[in-house]
C-alpha cells in the first residue's frame, strides 16, 4: 500500500513537468504594459530582468513619449496559459530608453561658415558656433508576435528637449516624432547588431524634425531606420573609455525616407554622452531579447 502514493506523487510530478515549458525553469514571466497600447506576456532570465527593469526606468527619466511598467505575473500563470507562456519565451523584442548626443554643428552651419536659418530647425543670429553636441531622447519598444514569425508591433518615439548647444550658443528647439515599427531583424548573438524599420506617425515641435524626419502621406509614408545594440552587460553607468556601451544609430543623425526595407545604419553613437564631450556615462539601457 505505501506504493501506491509514491507512484501516484511521481505520476503528479510528471504531468506537472510537462505543462511547464522548459524554457520557464530559472526564468521568471513578466508583463510589460506600455502607454502605446502593447501589454505583453514576456520570460526572461535574471540579466534580461535586471536589463529590461532599466530600459523601463529609462523612458521614465529621459520622455520621449512612451511609458511602460513591468509586473511579475504570479507562478499559477502558467497553468491554463501554457501557449501564451511558450511563445512569451520565443518572441524577439527590444526595449530601450535613455539619450544620446550628436554634434549641432552640422546642422545650423551652412557652406562657407555662414549662419542661416535651417528649415525645420534652428534659428539664431551671431557668429558661427564652436562645435557642441546636443541631447535626444529615446524610447523603443518594438515586439514580434508567433515566436518570431508574426507581425510587428510597438512603437519607436524620440523627443528633443529644448536645449542650447555650441559657443556661441545655438537653440535647440523642442521637437518630437513617433513612429509604429514595421521590422526588426534577428541579431546572429546577443551582441550583434539589430536593425529597426518604423513609419513616422506624428511629428511635433518644428516644422521638420532634426535631420529631415516626416509623416509623409497614406500614398507615400516616411520611414526612419535605427540601428541598435545591446553589449549584453549588466545596465548602469558604464564608461565609454573603459567598456562598450549600449549603442544605436539613426535620426536625427540622418532623416526618413520611402525605403521600406529593413536597413539601418551600423549603431555607432553611445547611448549617453558623445566621446570627446567630456562626460563618459551611459544614459539609460537598451535590452535586445532573441527569439530562440
Amino acid at each position: 500500500m505505501r506504493r501506491i502514493p509514491l507512484v501516484m506523487a511521481l505520476t503528479i510530478g510528471l504531468v506537472i513537468g510537462t505543462m511547464v515549458p522548459g524554457s520557464a525553469l530559472g526564468e521568471t514571466s513578466v508583463t510589460l504594459n506600455c502607454s502605446d497600447g502593447t501589454s505583453v506576456q514576456l520570460l526572461v532570465d535574471t540579466d534580461t530582468l535586471t536589463n529590461l527593469t532599466a530600459s523601463v526606468q529609462a523612458m521614465l527619466d529621459y520622455p520621449a513619449g512612451l511609458t511602460c511598467s513591468l509586473i511579475k505575473n504570479p507562478l499559477g500563470a502558467f497553468f491554463g496559459h501554457i501557449a501564451l507562456a511558450d511563445s512569451a519565451g520565443t518572441n524577439p523584442f527590444i526595449v530601450g530608453g535613455g539619450r544620446w548626443q550628436i554634434p549641432c554643428g552640422p546642422h545650423a552651419v551652412v557652406e562657407g561658415g555662414a549662419v542661416a536659418r535651417v528649415p525645420g530647425g534652428w534659428s539664431y543670429s551671431g557668429a558661427a558656433p564652436t562645435p557642441g553636441f546636443f541631447w535626444v531622447n529615446i524610447a523603443v519598444n518594438v515586439h514580434q508576435s508567433d515566436g518570431g514569425a508574426g507581425p510587428f508591433f510597438g512603437s519607436l518615439n524620440e523627443s528633443i528637449p529644448e536645449q542650447s548647444c555650441g559657443d556661441p550658443p545655438v537653440q535647440v528647439g523642442e521637437s518630437h516624432f513617433s513612429s509604429s515599427p514595421i521590422c526588426l531583424t534577428a541579431p546572429a548573438t546577443q551582441t550583434s547588431p539589430v536593425f529597426v524599420t518604423s513609419r513616422v506617425t506624428q511629428v511635433s515641435g518644428q516644422v521638420a524634425f532634426p535631420g529631415g524626419v516626416t509623416v509623409g502621406t497614406d500614398t507615400d509614408p516616411q520611414y526612419v531606420h535605427f540601428g541598435f545594440q545591446d553589449n549584453g552587460n549588466p545596465p548602469g553607468q558604464n564608461s565609454s573609455v573603459t567598456s562598450t556601451t549600449d549603442m544605436l544609430s539613426g535620426p536625427p543623425a540622418g532623416g526618413s525616407d520611402t525605403n521600406r526595407n529593413c536597413v539601418g545604419p551600423d549603431p555607432t553613437f553611445n547611448l549617453g554622452a558623445f566621446p570627446g564631450s567630456g562626460d563618459d556615462k551611459q544614459y539609460g539601457n537598451i535590452t535586445v531579447h532573441l527569439a530562440r
